[in-house]
């Protein structure tokens, strides 16, 4: 009976090897959350930032298994050739949702505070990832896999490339995500990001207003994301060249560091001197990211109880003012 069970059990396993192979099963790594569903639209707004971001009724979604070509709004060809890679693919992804309505299947990795979404239109009767919005839009060539949320897409990644499609038309700056000691003049993206070495470093245990993002103080509307982003490159600008030690989670394609002041062997950060992450959050314009550290909870305690930056008035958490709310 043993020697029937294992033998059943080998037999099941070589179908769903077969399955994944051919389309008809995906093998994610994410937790599996809700559906949601709605008419979908591209955000206007994002399109220069954010490669595969949709609204689906009131819910922001991003494709899963798909990366930027690169974190900037262009990609470079060889010869010199700029093309605005980022845009091209918002643009195709609005074609692509254009009319439809959308049922995206949720789901989420790890610590990361986004909706990663599965998503096909609701007329679609295929189970077959190159079905899906995600899989249309790696196979036109204008997002690059992300390997990290399920092998599945690699292979659809694979077949826009051997096309030669969209970017794969010539080569090109791939998405990078860099781990370990980054060490460089450091360009500030916003006040949750930096970049070094044209590596886009987001700051580890904090969570910082996104650029656009409003608070209120004395009951008025003030760009309290803009004011964040100017606390960071006040403390950053003429420090020279900075260190990140950056690590990555799973499924998330990100590269999160911890920056700051690099000691005299540059093989890790000063002894005694406070990283920017810390720093942002004990003036009161970072919030500790408790979910993936607690290393700041301390700092942000203090920075509550005198009212520093954000605790001078009212504000919608950052994460959740990325998730739609306002």
């Amino acid at each position: 009976m043993h020697s029937r069970r294992k033998w059943l059990l080998a037999g099941l396993g070589a179908v769903v090897a077969v399955l994944a192979l051919v389309g008809g099963v995906f093998l994610f790594s994410g937790e599996r959350g809700e559906s949601v569903q709605g008419y979908a639209k591209v955000p206007t707004g994002e399109v220069v930032q954010v490669t595969g971001l949709i609204e689906v009724g009131d819910h922001l979604v991003h494709l899963m298994g798909l990366v930027a070509p690169r974190e900037e709004p262009d990609c470079r060809r060889a010869g010199g050739a700029v093309v605005q890679c980022t845009v091209i693919s918002a643009g195709k992804l609005a074609e692509l949702v254009a009319g439809k309505t959308l049922r995206c299947d949720i789901y989420r990795f790890g610590n990361d505070d986004r909706n990663w979404g599965l998503c096909r239109a609701t007329d679609v009767r295929s189970d077959k990832l190159e079905d899906t919005i995600n899989g249309q839009l790696l196979l036109a060539g204008w997002a690059l896999p992300n390997k990290q949320q399920g092998a599945s897409f690699q292979a659809l990644g694979d077949r826009a490339r051997d096309a030669q499609v969209g970017m794969w038309a010539g080569p090109f700056a791939t998405h990078r995500v860099a781990t370990g000691n980054l060490f460089g003049n450091p360009e500030i993206n916003d006040a949750n990001t930096v970049e070094i070495e044209e590596t886009r470093i987001r700051l580890r245990g904090i969570d910082a207003p996104e650029l656009d993002q409003e608070c209120i103080l004395n009951g008025l509307p003030y760009a309290c994301g803009l004011q964040a982003y100017l606390q960071l490159v006040t403390m950053i600008t003429g420090q020279g060249r900075i260190l990140c030690v950056v690590t990555q989670a799973q499924g998330d394609d990100r590269g999160w560091g911890k920056c700051g002041i690099p000691n005299e062997r540059v093989s890790g950060l000063r002894a005694g001197v406070p990283s920017f992450n810390e720093l942002l959050v004990r003036s009161g314009w970072a919030l500790a990211d408790r979910a993936r550290s607690t290393d700041y909870v301390a700092a942000e305690d203090e920075a509550r109880a005198a009212k520093r930056g954000l605790w001078a008035g009212e504000f919608i958490r950052p994460a959740e003012w990325r998730n739609g709310k306002r």
